[in-house]
Formats: structure tokens, C-alpha cells, sequence
């Protein structure tokens, strides 16, 4: 970013030219992200009288560190200079004072003179000038020589501020604290500069929770150091203890203390205050507060971390690409045509992109055939409930020809393994990242020497190694960008065409982000400093955009399968048993191999696996654990809703002379289901059918009832549809998951817990014996 890079150069030049109009910057041994930080904390400081508080954010927590110095370093100048030209040095009778390593106390003042009194009882008479000679200590008189002799003190701020040394103030009536972890202590006596340590320079005190207090050197503090705020309320600014500013550096040191910093700066306890820390704060939260949000891009151009650039490693894959765009053409020409939207459909065509299959025989097979079942079943309904919006009931031909090109895709992708050579293509893969849905089965299938590691993306996310290879099987869109970004490890992205286009897209979007963080007004109110951009960002492609829809990317979880709308079943037969098992195909079961026994989710199994499935209490007894689990009332509401259609769906029933002659209106008017039987169930309170499988049977009776209250409901029943649909999924997938933990561990779940185990015995004795799948096939239900 050309752009970013000239602003920097001008921030670090101007930073450097404004803090050199008040101390030698160049003799502090500061980085360039030093000096600018240090400019930055010395801007919001030096605005005590206006109240203006700052928020410095930085997108890496441990990028709190660079910030100790700087800060203890600014703070310190800053009050110093202040304390220096405003000194309110008062010597008292009883004072300790030192001088190199000889300390007094002083006996007697007068108008004119001090008496004090030293080693061996000597005494000495000083003038008002000689006595600022000497440093007031709260250090007890020794009467022999001492160790510390200030010469830190004196010498670095006499070298940066170019002060008289022997009118240094021994007092401090401009003080600061800094709430941050006890480290930035440790920070300080490590820190040299040409190769002297100068942390004896500082006039802080580090003050514990319980009060302890302890001098970094024997004088009055110019800064207090503490590790949370309750210990600086309590123990400084509680006690009287005049402090103009306070810098917390780590977001939980402040986070959680909006309203306590608040009141301070109200009361008047503090002037002003600096937040520095990886969590951002809302613009009320504490006020007049301005930000400062440091960006990824500009961090790397610090080079603040080491980084890679991403690898992007393209897959040409012709016939593909063509048929995408066949696909897309069609779908588009129906759109004009019609006047219809149905970029619903291109989330499927997104689901498959990053699907790889390693072997014609491979397991993964079965996300390809699970795609095109979704489509079928969910593309149709989207196709349909389209043009019946607008009483285009014939879609037959329409349909047929967007599941061709569909289905000519996913056959594509079927004997396409060309991203899989790219995989072989490596001499060494440390870490290759896949979805942690089917983390097991890469695992299982992929025997390869160059391959160290397998991992899911929350894995990756969690790594800690540097300088590894690692390597994507696709892209998943801006946070998964952002993942990978200036990332310390060398990483590599496999990408089809259109992927590649995305990916471009994200960057761009990550581009404009940094921009608009850089225009930013409060930036050029806290730097004087304007950023001008001059770049232009290019406009997504009109297809890449329909795949990879903006609103769709919140959705989009790598470690799992796209989250479709409805169940599919799957309708198992067994080698040696009549018996037929109708499973939902997100059930988990346990999959025995190699003697082994794993989870595995039915829609990925296949024939001549050996498994050991609990089947699902009735719907009835899943609905009441339902009901149990019902903390936040969502299932009033799904109550209350099913029950509003069904009794206007009965009200209308009503003015029909049979079951019959309703199902032949219904079925006129677009009804999708053939089985009165099932209608039945819909005007029955009782029975435990909810609401329709598809959401066009619900826009059927709506339109056909036609009924105020419906009609005004309409957008909550469809609402709490899906509510009802997505809940009753996860509550069985874990309520059978917990049965299978249960099998192998004897562990109860969340809830396992409700029942004893006399019960759960009776669920796994249901259904829990070891079977080897004869046949296997997706199965749909009205």
C-alpha cells in the first residue's frame, strides 16, 4: 500500500521534528514506532487543560509491550519539564537530603540560610541556592556513605532536557500513573541506551494491592505504577494524592472501568486519560474521547513482526470455469426474463468451491453428492416460490435447466483433483488446514511423508510456531483473509479462478478499510496530521460478488459445511438384518476403523462401514428436553406461532365439506404435498407437527386463507420456522452425540445430566448395536 508507506514516511519525520522542539529524541535510541508512540502519548498528554482523553488501539494484544517504554519514557519527560520550570521544592526541618553519597538532615531554616546536620554529627550552613544542590530523599540518614548517588537522575534528564543538574526539583507537583502488569518494571531495568541501563533515571513507584509501596529510587514519585485501577483509586487518587494524568496500557486494565474512569474525570481526580490496548471502546463509553486505531498494514511496515507475503497458487481448471459461467448465464437470462432474484442459488455453487477430493474412492465424495441433494431439494423451492410470487406456476422447464448446469458442476468437481496435485506439488507441508468437520477423514486418507500435520481452522488460528509452511485447501472470505495476513508463518492458498478473484476482492475491502481508518478525523485532530489517498480500488466482478455475497460472509464457517435450511434423511439398510434406520444425515454416530471407534456424521458415511448408531428418542420426548432447556422462551414463541397458522388453517377448513376438498384448493394453489394425511396433521393441535417442511406450502396457505391475522403474523411464523427447525437439528445432533459420549466414556452431557441412568441405559438399549451398512441413500419426507 504505496499510500500508507508515504503517510508513515511523514508521521515518523514530523513526529521526530515536533518531540525535538522539547527534548533530544535522538538520544533516546527510540525505533520509528517508538518515536512516532511516544509523539502520539506526548500529544494527548500536553491536552490536559482541553480534557481530551485518547483511545491508542492496537489490533495485537501483545503488541502492548512496545508501548512500556515509550510511555514511561513520555511521561517522564513531559512532567519533568513541567516539575522543572514549575518547581515547588519546599525544604523543611526534618528533610533527608543527599548529596552524592552523603546524606543530611536539616536542623534548623531561617529566612536566609539552612542547618544541616551529616555524617559524625557535622554540621553545615547552606544558602537557599546551595541547598538546591543537594536532593530531598525518603530515605532514612545513614552515617556512612550510600550506594545510590542519583547520578542516573541527574545525568539523563541534564543529557535529553539540557537542565542544570544541580537544580533539579526533589518534589513533584505534576504527577502521572500508569495502571499496566508489574512487566513494564521488568521492561525498564532491561532497557539501555548505548549500553548503559538507566532505569534508576525514573522517579516512579510501583504500588501493590494491598499498598505496598515500593521506590524505584529514594524520592518523592513523579509516577505511580499499579497493576489495576481499583489499587490507583484506592491507594492514590482516594488518598488525596494530586495527579493530572493516568495511561493504561493493556485493554484489561480498562475494558471493564468505563464508568469509574468516567467519574474521575468528572470529579476532577485526574485532567485527562490515555487508553492503549487491543479492545476497542464505544464513543460514550468515557468522554471527549478521541482514537487512534493502528492498523495490520502499518504494524508490517514497522516490522513490528516478521511476515510472509501469501502465496497464492492458482488451479486453471477450464471445463469448470465454463460451466460456472454456463450456470450463471442461465440463471441470469431466467432473472431478466422473469424479474425474479435468485442469488440465493449461488451460495451452493460457494459451498463446493474449496471442496477437494484426494482419491476417486474418498469419503469426501459424499460433500459433493450432499451439495447436490441440497440443491435439488432447497433450489427448487427458491425456483419455485420465485415465480409464484409474481403466478408463474409453470417452472418445470426453468428448473430443469439451472439443475443441469448445477449438477454438471458438482460432476466436475468429482473428477477434477487438480488442486490435489498442487497439495503433492510441496516438498514439505508442516501444517495442512482443512475443515475440522472432516478433520478425522483427511487424516485417515492422506498418508503422505510431506505432510507433518493435519489441522481444523480454529487450530490454525490458535498456532503459535513461526517460519512453517502451511497450506489452504481454499478461501473463506475476509476473516479468513485477515487470519493469514502478516502472518509470521509461510502461507500458501490453493485457488481456483473465481477464488482468486475473491480473494482480490477481500484484500481491496481490507484496503479501504485501512483508508477509512486513516482518514479518520480524530487521527489528524490527535497528529496534526492529514493522510491523502490517491490509490484507486478496483469493483468486484459481478459473478464473484453473486458467489460470495457480502451479507452471506458473516454465515461462512471453514471448519464446517454450509448451513442449509432443511433435514435431508438418509435411509440405511444392514449386511445380515431386515431392519431400515431413517437418519438424519447430521446425526453423529460412531464410526469403528482400524479397530478404533470415532464420530462420524451419517451423511458422510458409506457402504461397508461398520457403525453403532443411537437412533433419537420420538419427536414428542426430543420437544420436552426442548422445553427443559428453554431459558430465553424462545419455545413460547414457536407455540405461539404454530399454533396461530394451524388454528386459522382450521378456522378455513371449517367452510369446506371434507379433508379432501380443502387438499384439492391447496394443491391448486401450489400445495406441494400429495398426502392428505399430512394436511391432516397441520389442522390437528395436538399433533407434533409444527410447521410445513417448505417454506412455499406456508406462502401456499397464506395466500389461499388470506386472513388479516395471518397475514400480519405471516413474517414471525416464517421466523420462528426456522427457529423451530435449527433448534430441534441441534438439540438432536448433541442429544445423540451425548448418547454415543456416553456409550464410550460413560460421561454425561449437558443433557444427559436431566436424566438417570437407569434412563439413558434405556436410550442406548434402543438402538446401540454394532451394524455394517449394506446400503445407503438420501430419503425426503414431506
Amino acid at each position: 500500500m504505496k499510500n500508507v508507506n508515504k503517510y508513515l514516511e511523514i508521521l515518523i519525520e514530523f513526529s521526530e521534528r515536533k518531540l525535538k522542539e522539547h527534548f533530544k529524541i535522538n538520544e533516546l535510541g527510540f525505533d520509528q514506532f517508538e518515536t512516532v508512540n511516544s509523539y502520539l502519548i506526548y500529544q494527548t498528554i500536553k491536552e490536559s487543560k482541553k480534557k481530551k482523553n485518547t483511545l491508542i488501539y492496537i489490533p495485537d494484544k501483545e503488541t502492548k509491550s512496545q508501548f512500556y517504554i515509550p510511555a514511561i519514557f513520555t511521561l517522564a519527560l513531559y512532567n519533568f519539564i513541567d516539575n522543572y520550570i514549575d518547581d515547588t521544592t519546599v525544604y523543611e526541618i526534618g528533610d533527608i537530603l543527599q548529596k552524592k553519597g552523603n546524606r543530611y538532615q536539616i536542623i534548623r531554616k531561617s529566612d536566609t540560610n539552612y542547618t544541616i546536620k551529616g555524617i559524625g554529627n557535622a554540621i553545615i550552613t547552606l544558602s537557599k541556592l546551595q541547598i538546591k544542590k543537594y536532593i530531598i530523599t525518603n530515605a532514612d540518614l545513614k552515617n556512612r556513605q550510600v550506594k545510590l548517588k542519583f547520578n542516573s537522575y541527574k545525568d539523563f534528564f541534564k543529557k535529553i532536557l539540557n537542565v542544570n543538574e544541580n537544580e533539579l526539583p526533589s518534589k513533584f507537583k505534576y504527577k502521572s500513573i500508569i495502571v499496566t502488569d508489574k512487566n513494564i518494571v521488568k521492561e525498564i531495568k532491561e532497557h539501555q541506551i548505548s549500553g548503559e541501563q538507566i532505569h534508576k533515571a525514573f522517579p516512579f513507584q510501583y504500588v501493590t494491592k494491598s499498598g505496598k509501596k515500593t521506590d524505584n529510587i529514594p524520592i518523592d514519585p513523579m509516577i505511580y505504577i499499579v497493576n489495576d485501577y481499583e489499587t490507583a483509586r484506592n491507594h492514590i487518587l482516594n488518598k488525596g494524592i494530586s495527579v493530572r494524568n493516568i495511561t493504561f496500557i493493556g485493554q484489561n486494565k480498562y475494558k471493564e472501568h468505563h464508568l469509574e474512569i468516567t467519574e474521575d474525570l468528572n470529579n476532577g481526580k485526574i485532567e485527562n486519560c490515555l487508553l492503549i490496548g487491543s479492545a476497542d471502546i464505544s464513543t460514550n463509553a468515557i468522554p471527549d474521547i478521541y482514537k487512534w486505531k493502528w492498523t495490520l498494514s502499518e504494524l508490517d511496515y514497522f516490522n513490528y513482526f516478521t511476515t510472509y507475503p501469501i502465496n497464492k497458487i492458482q488451479v486453471e481448471n477450464n471445463r469448470f470455469s465454463f460451466t460456472l459461467n454456463s450456470f450463471d448465464k442461465s440463471v441470469k437470462q431466467i432473472e431478466e426474463e422473469y424479474g425474479v432474484n435468485l442469488k440465493e442459488l449461488y451460495k451452493y455453487v460457494r459451498s463446493i468451491l474449496p471442496i477437494i477430493i484426494p482419491t476417486p474412492k474418498s469419503r469426501l465424495l459424499s460433500q459433493l453428492d450432499n451439495v447436490l441433494i441440497y440443491f435439488e431439494k432447497e433450489g427448487e423451492d427458491i425456483v419455485e416460490t420465485a415465480l409464484d410470487e409474481i403466478g408463474e406456476y409453470d417452472y418445470d422447464n426453468i428448473w430443469n435447466e439451472i439443475f443441469e448446469n448445477f449438477s454438471a458442476l458438482i460432476n466436475c468437481k468429482k473428477i477434477s483433483n487438480l488442486k490435489f496435485q498442487k497439495i503433492t506439488n510441496f516438498q514439505r507441508i508442516d501444517y495442512l488446514v482443512v475443515p475440522k468437520e472432516f478433520l478425522e477423514i483427511w487424516k485417515e486418507e492422506l498418508n503422505s511423508y510431506k505432510i507433518k500435520n493435519i489441522i481444523s481452522f480454529k487450530d490454525f488460528n490458535n498456532l503459535s510456531v513461526k517460519n512453517n509452511t502451511i497450506v489452504f485447501l481454499g478461501f473463506f472470505g475476509y476473516t479468513h483473509l485477515k487470519s493469514m495476513m502478516y502472518n509470521s508463518n509461510k502461507i500458501n492458498i490453493i485457488l481456483y479462478p473465481q477464488e482468486v478473484l475473491y480473494f482480490e476482492n477481500c484484500l481491496n475491502r481490507l484496503k479501504r478499510e485501512t483508508y477509512n481508518e486513516l482518514k479518520n478525523s480524530d487521527r489528524k485532530i490527535i497528529s496534526d496530521i492529514a493522510f491523502k489517498e490517491t490509490e484507486q480500488i478496483e469493483n468486484i466482478d459481478e459473478l464473484i460478488n453473486r458467489i460470495f455475497n457480502q451479507d452471506d460472509e458473516a454465515k461462512i464457517n471453514p471448519d464446517y459445511s454450509e448451513n442449509f435450511a432443511t433435514n435431508i434423511l438418509r435411509e440405511l439398510t444392514f449386511e445380515n438384518d431386515t431392519e431400515q434406520l431413517e437418519l438424519d444425515e447430521n446425526k453423529t454416530v460412531l464410526l469403528k476403523l482400524n479397530q478404533k471407534e470415532r464420530f462420524e456424521k451419517v451423511k458422510n458415511l458409506k457402504s461397508g462401514d461398520k457403525i453403532r448408531v443411537y437412533d433419537n428418542s420420538s419427536k414428542e420426548e426430543l420437544y420436552q428436553v426442548a422445553l427443559e432447556f428453554d431459558t430465553n422462551g424462545e419455545f413460547i414463541k414457536i407455540e405461539e406461532f404454530s399454533k396461530l397458522w394451524k388454528e386459522e388453517l382450521k378456522a378455513f377448513y371449517n367452510n369446506f365439506n371434507s379433508i379432501t376438498e380443502l387438499h384439492q384448493i391447496l394443491v391448486k394453489n401450489g400445495l406441494s404435498i400429495k398426502n392428505e394425511l399430512t394436511l391432516n396433521n397441520w389442522i390437528r393441535p395436538e399433533s407434533d407437527v409444527k410447521f410445513p417442511q417448505r417454506k412455499k406450502d406456508l406462502s401456499v396457505i397464506k395466500k389461499t386463507i388470506n386472513s388479516e391475522l395471518l397475514n400480519n403474523n405471516y413474517n414471525d411464523i416464517f421466523k420462528y420456522r426456522i427457529g423451530y427447525n435449527r433448534i430441534m437439528k441441534s438439540l438432536g445432533r448433541k442429544f445423540s452425540s451425548e448418547i454415543s459420549d456416553y456409550i464410550q466414556n460413560q460421561r454425561k452431557g449437558k443433557l444427559l445430566k436431566e436424566f438417570t441412568a437407569k434412563q439413558i441405559q434405556q436410550f442406548v438399549d434402543q438402538n446401540a448395536k454394532e451394524r455394517i451398512i449394506k446400503t445407503i441413500k438420501a430419503i425426503d419426507y414431506e
